[in-house]
């Protein structure tokens, strides 16, 4: 199924490297219309504005809206999203990543180094899909465009939009459309705005789970959090410092962080050597277009190559790499990491868990590479030495 794919842009650079480069490597497999809307000199006030402009342009009968740092590894997958919408009518709105109301993430993808979502190779009925990419038909766009309002701006209109969809009586669904988001910052400005305006427009609605948060979650749960946030890292520090010892078998020297590194995959890079970053996924679903694709990216100007493997075959290949070459395993289970510490070589390696991420681990010179913030207490297991002591 044709599709007119359409990204409004505020970084040039960032979208040749990223979405323009993919959709060029994989043109071959499906008809595509490509209409950046260039938004660098603030010409659209919202991304509601800047996406129903490109909508209006559009040439096919189905619109994929997708952000400028995303790299599509499958646009047969856009066209089978498409021909999703075109076979089953109460389906109105198709995501590549979605939040089911039990709170978990639904549809494969890559968030910067991660895999994250549970695989979903049929639409899964979600409570709200995330900005990153959406499909839509196009009739229906034309008739009930994005919200333009200032309120939202750059935020949750993929998730107003879905309960307007909603609404209409039809289904807000997500399903596996395989990408990678190298985003290099997360924008969190005037989020809670958006998210209040959402909740006061759909009161009846609340609330809504989403990537970022609970909207309408309501004011009184927000201050309870507040009241025991001076604490929290603290519940989480006990509980994650546990799990991290059963991967460790709890060896008390064992070298170990307690991190996102999503978010701190930037530092590592800048304290590490130039010889970038091989990333592997460690995949333990069905066949992927993740596993088939291999991707080199940059970011902030460093060499970053992403995989997904199964873990016999990471085992077996990084015994074929050289001492000087820096890799980042995720998506490890204590199995896993069990198992890679009792059969990787001595040499640089570092485990690393975070509760929401699961556990993950560096080789070679970049487990070396310690951010300053990494040996503050939170981030230091109990009972184990803080990195670089």
């Amino acid at each position: 199924m044709p599709v007119s794919i359409i990204c409004v842009f505020n970084d040039l650079e960032a979208r040749r490297r990223c979405l323009d480069r993919s959709i060029e490597q994989h043109r071959d497999e499906a008809t595509v219309e490509y209409l950046p809307v260039d938004n660098t000199g603030g010409r659209f006030a919202t991304a509601g504005a800047a996406l129903n402009h490109g909508a209006s342009l559009a040439s096919h009968d189905y619109i994929v809206f997708v952000h400028q740092d995303v790299y599509l590894h499958s646009l047969r997958a856009l066209a089978e999203a498409a021909g999703r919408l075109a076979g089953d009518a109460s389906i109105g709105l198709l995501g590549a990543l979605g939040i089911a109301s039990s709170g978990r993430a639904v549809g494969s993808v890559r968030d910067r180094v991660l895999l994250l979502g549970e695989p979903a190779a049929l639409p899964v009925d979600v409570d709200s899909l995330d900005e990153l990419l959406f499909v839509i038909p196009k009739e229906l766009v034309l008739r009930e465009p994005l919200a333009e309002d200032a309120e939202l701006a750059w935020h949750a209109y993929a998730i107003e939009y879905g309960l307007r969809v909603r609404s209409l009586g039809l289904r807000v669904c997500a399903v596996d459309i395989p990408l990678t988001h190298n985003s290099l910052t997360t924008n969190l400005a005037r989020l809670d705005v958006a998210y209040d305006a959402v909740a006061r427009h759909y009161s009846d609605a609340m609330p809504v789970q989403a990537s970022c948060g609970v909207v309408g979650a309501g004011r009184r749960t927000q201050r309870r959090a507040g009241m025991l946030d001076a604490h929290r890292w603290r519940y989480r520090w006990l509980r994650e410092s546990l799990k991290v010892h059963v991967a460790a078998r709890g060896g008390i020297r064992s070298r170990c962080v307690l991190s996102d590194i999503r978010f701190d995959v930037d530092e590592v890079l800048a304290s590490a050597s130039d010889a970038g970053l091989h990333v592997v996924n460690i995949d333990h679903g069905p066949e992927s277009a993740h596993r088939r694709d291999e991707v080199e990216l940059e970011r902030y100007g460093r060499r970053i190559t992403l995989a997904s493997r199964r873990l016999p075959d990471v085992l077996e290949e990084l015994t074929g790499l050289p001492a000087s070459t820096s890799v980042l395993l995720t998506n490890l289970t204590s199995t896993d990491a069990q198992l890679l510490l009792r059969r990787l070589p001595r040499g640089g390696r570092l485990l690393g868990f975070r509760g929401s991420i699961g556990y993950w681990m560096l080789l070679g010179p970049a487990a070396d590479a310690v951010p300053p913030r990494w040996r503050a207490r939170e981030h230091v297991p109990a009972l184990m030495p803080a990195l670089g002591s």
